[in-house]
């Protein structure tokens, strides 16, 4: 992928490359742009004291959202992720763009997160959770980097009710097979995160939205040089098949919410 990436880097357009040239391969979570647009109508402009807002994006991949939230949002970005090559190659695609982002991207395991607490005004997951067994553990790291009035924002896919994860059909964007995959439901992860310690203050459940963007994005020509192949390998087609596959046989819940931490 980074040989490519460089390759392609080399043909910039009679313009400057922008954030908005990389979406077909760093904004492939349901909904792209547009869902990321609307999760952030839920973020406050500053920080108390008027400041720019610090914040965490985890599992950030090529760091499409880190780079929204720094350009539209004066927002001073932090990207984590597990994958060296994702995270150089987030490195790769700030530094084509002019002006740089303000955003800094390292490798680090969601987990174990190498930040003193109380460290970020917000975190944002977008599609980063779905492969992470220890849910009450990730909650748990969150709440202490956050500040206090601090939020958590999601966008994430998650088993309907009455579903179990057997049901689902792989591989998919974040899993190639079940042994990878660990998804839950809404409901226990509220349950664990209201056990920690937040309060779920703004929900909703994206999964029509989502199966409609699908459709749409289907129906779209991708520039042959950004598109999700790119990231995802030489299954991105099956992954995205099996995606829709799921949504529609109704194993599959996309949803978001805002979790506040008192």
């Amino acid at each position: 992928m980074l040989h490519r990436l460089k390759q392609l880097l080399q043909h910039s357009p009679s313009r400057n490359w922008n954030a908005e040239d990389f979406s077909g391969i760093d904004q492939l979570h349901l909904g792209g742009v547009p869902a990321t647009l609307e999760l952030l109508s839920w973020l406050p402009n500053e920080d108390k004291d008027g400041s720019d807002l610090n914040g965490l994006d985890i599992g950030c991949g090529l760091g499409g959202t880190s780079r929204l939230l720094a350009d539209m949002r004066s927002c001073k970005m932090v990207g984590l992720d597990l994958n060296p090559q994702y995270i150089e190659a987030a490195t790769l695609l700030n530094k084509a763009i002019t002006p740089q982002p303000k955003c800094q991207f390292v490798v680090g395991n969601s987990l174990n997160l190498p930040f003193p607490k109380h460290t970020f005004n917000f975190v944002i997951s977008q599609h980063a959770s779905m492969n992470i067994e220890q849910k009450e553990t990730l909650l748990k790291g969150l709440y202490s980097v956050l500040k206090p009035q601090g939020h958590l924002l999601i966008h994430e896919i998650m088993l309907q009710p009455k579903t179990n994860e057997s049901d689902v059909l792989y591989p998919t964007p974040w899993a190639q097979g079940k042994n990878e995959s660990h998804l839950c439901h809404w409901s226990l992860f509220k349950d664990l995160a209201l056990s920690i310690g937040f309060k779920v203050d703004k929900f909703k459940d994206n999964t029509e939205a989502a199966l409609a963007w699908i459709h749409q994005a289907r129906g779209q020509t991708l520039k042959p040089s950004f598109t999700p192949s790119l990231a995802l390998g030489k299954d991105a087609a099956l992954m995205s098949s099996n995606l829709l596959s799921n949504m529609q046989t109704g194993y599959l819940q996309v949803v978001s919410a805002r979790l506040c931490k008192p």
